[in-house]
């Protein structure tokens, strides 16, 4: 958000705000000429839609805000203040070129990681294998709390319960938030939902008959349908290796890869799936 700072909006669009993200005052005068050319270099490098900060503008020859430059001690113009939970945290006064500006915000600014987290979550409810893909990156790229437990919400969009779990092991006490218990509460219906009988009595089956490569495809099935992938991938792997031409096992196999897209446990299956064919 871009906004011009009035006593009207100044405890919301300043101290309200800085409560939940970054808010960079830019002081400024018309009769100070460097102002101008600062304040579009700063409208271009925050931007109007950033979600991590806000850049509020304060004419000081507003006298009723003038009290704020002296409060704050600053001494020359154009001058920057960034504000974080209603206090002062930084601040930068004098004309700057853009490379100063770059970084003076960049401690307050989102990094490629905390972007990729962003579009991701916007992507959530709309494509969740698109958000998975770009969570993924930004793991690569940081491999924070926040994006793990957005991470393992996104595998159980996805009805990966085996990865979600892994995930939500990973989470420490400290950031075992609300979002973590919401994830946490629906894999574990997830998890009773898919440890379903007609699921227990295959398993028993199989367990009679460990040859029987047709309890083997009808079990790899269940377990993909209910979100235990892994298992009914590495089923009808055992499958082709005994049997390449067996059923449905080979469709079933590139069926289940197609749909897990970029998934690092897919990939790892094709592997194996490609050195039995070639």
């Amino acid at each position: 958000m871009i906004v011009d700072i009035t006593v009207e909006n100044f405890q919301q669009a300043l101290i309200q705000a800085s409560m939940d993200k970054t808010v960079v005052i830019f002081f400024h005068a018309a009769q100070v000429p460097e102002c101008q050319p600062m304040s579009a270099q700063l409208e271009q490098l925050i931007g109007a839609d950033n979600s991590h900060v806000d850049l509020a503008r304060v004419d000081v020859a507003d006298p009723q805000l003038q009290s704020l430059a002296v409060q704050l001690g600053l001494q020359a113009l154009p001058a920057l203040v960034a504000f974080k939970e209603g206090q002062p945290v930084d601040i930068l006064e004098g004309p700057q070129d853009e490379s100063a500006l770059k970084t003076f915000l960049k401690a307050y600014l989102p990094n490629e990681a905390e972007l990729l987290l962003d579009q991701a979550k916007q992507m959530l409810g709309m494509d969740p294998q698109a958000a998975y893909g770009l969570l993924q990156q930004a793991r690569a790229l940081d491999d924070t709390p926040a994006i793990r437990l957005t991470l393992a919400e996104t595998a159980l969009a996805l009805n990966k319960l085996e990865e979600t779990r892994q995930l939500l092991d990973t989470i420490g006490m400290a950031d075992q938030d609300g979002q973590y218990q919401h994830v946490l509460a629906r894999l574990e219906l997830a998890q009773e939902a898919a440890d379903s009988p007609e699921l227990r009595e295959l398993e028993q089956k199989l367990a009679s008959s460990p040859e029987d490569l047709g309890l083997k495809e009808e079990l790899a099935v269940q377990y993909f349908q209910a979100g235990r992938q892994e298992e009914g991938l590495q089923l009808l792997i055992e499958i082709l290796q005994k049997d390449l031409a067996f059923g449905e096992a080979r469709k079933l196999l590139l069926d289940m890869l197609t749909s897990m897209g970029a998934d690092p446990v897919a990939s790892r299956y094709r592997r194996k799936l490609y050195s039995m064919l070639y």
